[in-house]
């Protein structure tokens, strides 16, 4: 394992005490949130990803006649054939009733380092105009995942889009200020799930990830109403970009 330089450590700790101590990060209100008919686009770094960590929510969204497309930013290759995974991917989609497919295919775990993905997710966004994006949240612990936001805030520099981000968990819990009762979807989101067989060839996400929803619906907001919840951290992008930095750089 390579060592952690530690002046880019403390400078991230600096940060984080700086902003948990101007900011009561740790008692966010939570408010429950209800998946209505926007135009919704959803940012997974891998085929799967958009699944795990709204698969429920996107499920309702387009119960409610949402118009849902998702952006794939990488090829996903580390994870099997390419092919394959975007045939998993779309069915998925049909599963969950999503509209369109977007796969940008940037290098899957070299995301932070292609220069032509966020010119190609900036065209795909002023064609989209969506009025919410959901993506990993910042303080993701895979690279792709936290690079996903670099993307996005290099897609959208000087640019008049205007939409909320939602971060969303798939591999490190987030301090969220929304959640939303996936009750009456939690099947479908596993039954999309299980289109990903190549995935779970390798390991039981289902379980690990339906586990965290079920831990999600005990969030403050929902008072016992839920089984199975799915979190978020919801700011506008202006507000979200702000609060990355103030974290990350």
């Amino acid at each position: 394992m390579r060592a952690s330089r530690p002046g880019r450590m403390w400078r991230t700790a600096a940060s984080l005490r700086r902003f948990v101590q101007g900011s009561s990060i740790y008692d966010l209100p939570v408010s429950v949130c209800e998946p209505g008919k926007s135009k919704v686009v959803v940012l997974a770094p891998h085929m799967d990803d958009e699944v795990l960590g709204c698969g429920g929510t996107i499920a309702r969204h387009v119960r409610a006649q949402a118009d849902v497309s998702v952006v794939f930013l990488t090829d996903g290759r580390l994870g099997g054939d390419v092919a394959v995974r975007k045939s998993e991917a779309r069915r998925a989609a049909d599963v969950l009733g999503i509209r369109t497919l977007h796969f940008l295919d940037a290098e899957d775990s070299q995301l932070r380092h292609d220069a032509l993905v966020a010119g190609r997710l900036r065209a795909t966004l002023e064609s989209e105009r969506p009025e919410i994006v959901y993506l990993p949240f910042f303080l993701e612990s895979h690279s792709d995942h936290r690079a996903a936001n670099d993307v996005l805030f290099a897609a959208t520099r000087a640019s008049a889009l205007q939409f909320e981000c939602r971060g969303y968990e798939v591999w490190t819990p987030l301090f969220p200020n929304r959640v939303v009762n996936i009750d009456a979807t939690v099947a479908v989101k596993r039954q999309a799930m299980a289109c990903y067989a190549s995935q779970l060839a390798v390991a039981d996400y289902v379980h690990a990830n339906i586990g965290l929803n079920a831990y999600r619906a005990m969030s403050p907001g929902l008072g016992n109403t839920a089984r199975y919840a799915e979190a978020f951290h919801a700011l506008q992008l202006s507000d979200y970009r702000r609060l990355h930095d103030a974290l990350l750089r």
